[in-house]
């Protein structure tokens, strides 16, 4: 275990420094304070410092237990048959149909069911509630971006009401 989370956070690191990379391609904007890199910097800098603690962490595991002369225990396998798993490659799938739908039929039509069916499928039942969350959301969010921060979402075939 120890050393396929070594394996593991010297790829997030790696990852994470493309990412970092990646954000100087990005077009900048002339009296913008905050561009659009900040956000994909936090985040891969953010991900860079945990992939770095787990790195440390199972190198010090893993000199300790050389001392005592313990075995490198077994990665837990995967299964299909396993309900997060399920979870995951279902949220997975939804967000790819989330992000192909979302130029045609616009954010305000699509978020309110992706955000629905992923509350469902955290394993809240209220239905009704789950709805007015999903659709509050929605809202709010899109008159954040619209009124406050400036930015138009996709709209789809709506774009002319807004």
């Amino acid at each position: 275990m120890k050393k396929a989370n070594i394996i593991a956070s010297i790829i997030g690191m790696g990852i994470s420094g493309f990412a970092f990379g990646y954000t100087f391609t990005f077009k900048k904007f002339k009296n913008v304070p905050v561009g659009p890199e900040f956000f994909p910097r936090a985040l891969a800098v953010a991900l860079f410092i945990c992939c770095f603690i787990l790195f440390i962490q199972n190198i010090i595991l893993l000199i300790k237990s050389k001392k005592s002369n313990q075995a490198d225990s077994k990665a837990p396998t995967l299964s299909l048959k396993d309900k997060g798993i399920q979870k995951a490659l279902l949220s997975l799938a939804l967000i790819v149909v989330y992000v192909i739908l979302w130029n045609y039929l616009g954010f305000l039509l699509t978020t309110p069911f992706v955000i629905f069916a992923m509350i469902c499928l955290l394993g809240k039942r209220t239905y009704f509630v789950n709805a007015i969350f999903a659709v509050g959301a929605t809202v709010v969010i899109f008159a954040i971006f619209k009124f406050l921060l400036g930015i138009t979402m996709p709209l789809g075939f709506m774009e002319g009401l807004f």
